[in-house]
Formats: C-alpha cells, structure tokens, sequence
C-alpha cells in the first residue's frame, strides 16, 4: 500500500527524535574467560534479531542510518532486545494531464498523491528464557495519505508474534497476529524491502483475504526446507471481511480483534525451490501457492452471498548474469508471475507480470537497484456486465510498463525514481491512459 507525505515534515522530526533516543547497533557483548566446553556455545549475533521467515528481506543492521555501534542497541542486545524503525514516504503523479477534481480521482496519481508510514520494530530473542532460536516480534504502523481510498490514516499492531526454528533451522513456525502477505508469494520485486518504486503490483491475493498492513490477523504459519533448496510453506489466518480498507479499519482499529463478526479462515499453502547465489552458481526462485477462504463474498452475477473465493498463483525468478563470484548476488535476474481468481467474487481476476532487474547495476554502486516491469490485468466480466447495465464507462483491462531506479543515498537511506505508463488506470470510468511518476524513500534506523 501507498504511504502519505501529508505532514511529512512533521512526522520525520518526530521520527528521528524517537530513534535518536531508542536505536543504535551493535558490537558483540565481551564473554567473560572460561575454560573451552565440550560442546561451545551457540554464538549470537545482532543480526539474528532482523526480519526472519519472510519472502523478503530487511537490510543489514550495517546499513541503518544510526548505524551498528551505538551504546543503546549494543546495551539492549546484551539483554536480548532490539529496537529499530523504518520509514517510507511517496509521492505519485500523473504526468499527461492536469489533476481532476477530489470526487473525480478514480485512481492514484490522477491528483498529486502523497503518503508515509512508520514502523517501529521491538524483538527480543527470549534466551533469558532458555529459548534457542526463538523471537518475539511487535511491529507497530502508522500511515497516512491524501487520498483515503489508497491509503486510510491507521495506527496499528500489524505485527505481534512468536517465531521459531526447529531442525537445524530447517523448520520455522510462526504464531500470533502476522500479515501473511509478507511471507508468502514474493510480491517484492528482487526479494527486497529496500528495492524501491515498482509501480503497479497484483492485487488479487488482497481481494481473497491475506492480511497486510494496517489490517493484520491471527495467524499461524510453518515453513521446512531441504538443504538442497526444496521447501513448503502453510498458513491458517483468520479471514478479514470482504468490503473497504476504511470499514476494516473502523472495526478493528488496534489491529487486535480476535474474531471481528462475519470474519471465517484463510488457508494458504506454498511450494517452491529457492537457491541463494553462489560463486558459480546463479540464483533461483520458483513457487506456486493456492489461497482457500470460506467467507461469505457478495457475487458480482447474482447478488447473493456465496463461499469459495480463492486465489492461485505461480512465480518464478531467475539470475541469468553473475559478473563477479565474489559478490554472487549482484548481477541480472529475469521474472515472471501469474494469478487468477474467481470472476464472480472479484473485481480484479487475472494477473500477469514479466520483469527483469539488476541489482548492484554498477560496480561502485552496490546497493543501487534497477528494474523493468511490465503487468497484465484482466476486470471481471460479470462487473463489466454491472457497470454497461449501469450506463457506466470502463476499461476491459488494464497493461502497464514500469522502469525504476533506487540509490543507496547513503547508510540506512534509499530513494527510489519510478515511471508508469498504464493503460486502463482504472475500472470505472474509462479515464485516459496515465504516465505516472513516483518518488519513493525509505530509510532504516
């Protein structure tokens, strides 16, 4: 979701003065000499309190803006405890014709666009427990932007779970309020939270239910895979009700219901191969998924209530260039993605993405990410039928190419450029063709 910059300036003083008084990074706390064990001890790291068990992945706590040595983490990582925040800000505009009117906007960027959003970050490790490989995660949000129908003002839990690695770390379970959109799929293009402004993406796993931020949901999920890159992946939440991001918010505004009325279960399962470059060795990602949730969605050909709406879906990336073996990860990769859902249930049934990206395009520039993305989406028939009975305009599809570039400004700080052709911008009405363009930062603390 699109983040606000109403109120930017504001937000960010708040912001820096709150990490300034909370973050830091760290240096391994000193042991204390001791005649060497039989079996040495499991030796900790700072970075064993980053983002684990997601389909991306945060930057190093090397790369943060407070950077890793200040006395407050390494003071709080002594206690098994990390706090760290992340920011985001965007700002989106149609470049072929003048802003509408505020109740005319049907899309983002038809008018100037702006968001942010805060997510403050505490895990502990619970080894005062005697827990091996264990986290407990609480991620707070809070977003804001100019047009509420992409992005509602919230203040939320969006994160707050137990996380846990079993078999030599082969296994992983995760269980508490979790927003599943972030361990399944892949929707990050290169796998990266940091990877910058990537225009449209797929919409479809959102319709059926998966949990995001601000609207998380209880949830359970285990993950296994095999040393040679096979894996699995399941998850149970709790469904949200179908209807507006703002209504969901009006009944669950903390994030913390349990069982909001009409709300039923979303099953999720994922199979794929994931193979981290090596020398030599080029880098893969295939997986396919099937999302199940039996809530009650209002059918677009009957109007009536009906069970059943589901999501299946098919990705697939692929290093095809490795200039250096000694930084394996760098270099070009290729990918594609496809999803379908019921076009009874849905609005939006039908995606296709092709994409090719590099990360690390220039040698000097290692943390510098480019890409190309071009998307697919099919309207549901039995809405098209709703709205030509209506009297009402609409497109049959919507296609889109996007380039992007995002700079490593500096440690922690990212700024991400992006431009957007899109035809079929939006639903109803069947406005022009846009040329979007967007600025993104991101910065770590």
């Amino acid at each position: 979701m699109i983040k606000s910059c109403r109120g930017t300036t504001r937000y960010l003083c708040l912001f820096s003065l709150c990490s300034m008084l909370s973050l830091g990074a760290m240096a391994q706390s000193p042991q204390p000499s001791a005649p060497e064990p039989v079996n040495p001890p499991f030796q900790r790291s700072i970075e064993d309190l980053n983002l684990k068990g997601a389909a991306a992945s945060d930057p190093p706590f090397t790369d943060s803006i407070l950077g890793l040595d200040t006395p407050i983490r390494s003071s709080l990582f002594r206690h098994g405890l990390l706090f760290r925040m992340g920011a985001n800000a965007d700002y989106i505009q149609n470049t072929l014709a003048a802003p509408v009117a505020a109740d005319a906007q049907s899309y983002i960027g038809q008018r100037q666009f702006g968001a942010y959003s805060v997510n403050p970050v505490l895990t502990a490790d619970l080894r005062q427990f005697g827990l091996r490989r264990t986290q407990l995660n609480i991620n707070g949000h809070l977003q804001q932007g100019s047009w509420d129908q992409a992005q509602p003002a919230a203040w939320s839990i969006c994160n707050l779970y137990l996380y846990k690695e079993f078999g030599e770390d082969r296994a992983e379970l995760q269980l508490g309020y979790i927003a599943t959109d972030f361990q399944f799929i892949g929707l990050q293009v290169g796998g990266q939270v940091a990877s910058g402004a990537q225009g449209v993406y797929a919409v479809l796993p959102y319709e059926v239910g998966i949990s995001y931020s601000p609207l998380t949901a209880p949830a359970i999920t285990f993950k296994y895979r095999w040393d040679s890159g096979p894996y699995l992946k399941a998850a149970a939440q709790r469904a949200s009700e179908p209807g507006s991001e703002q209504d969901a918010l009006k009944r669950d505004a903390l994030g913390l219901r349990f069982l909001p009325h009409g709300d039923k279960l979303v099953l999720i399962g994922e199979a794929g191969i994931n193979r981290p470059a090596k020398a030599g060795k080029l880098q893969e990602w295939y997986r396919a998924g099937y999302i199940a949730n039996n809530t009650p969605y209002t059918s677009l050909r009957t109007g009536l209530k009906k069970s059943g709406n589901y999501s299946g879906y098919l990705l697939a990336d692929h290093q095809v260039w490795q200039p250096e073996q000694t930084k394996p990860g760098r270099g070009v990769y290729v990918g594609g993605s496809a999803m379908v859902v019921p076009a009874d249930l849905n609005i939006y049934r039908l995606y296709y993405e092709a994409r090719i990206y590099d990360e690390a395009p220039l040698h000097s520039r290692l943390a510098d990410f480019a890409s190309i993305v071009a998307s697919y989406t099919a309207f549901s028939q039995d809405d098209l039928r709703n709205l030509a009975a209506a009297g009402k305009s609409y497109w049959h599809s919507s296609n889109s190419v996007t380039g992007s570039y995002t700079v490593h400004v500096a440690r922690g700080t990212y700024l991400g450029l992006g431009l957007s052709y899109v035809n079929g911008p939006a639903v109803t009405p069947k406005v022009p063709s846009a040329l979007t363009f967007t600025v993104q930062t991101s910065l770590f603390f």
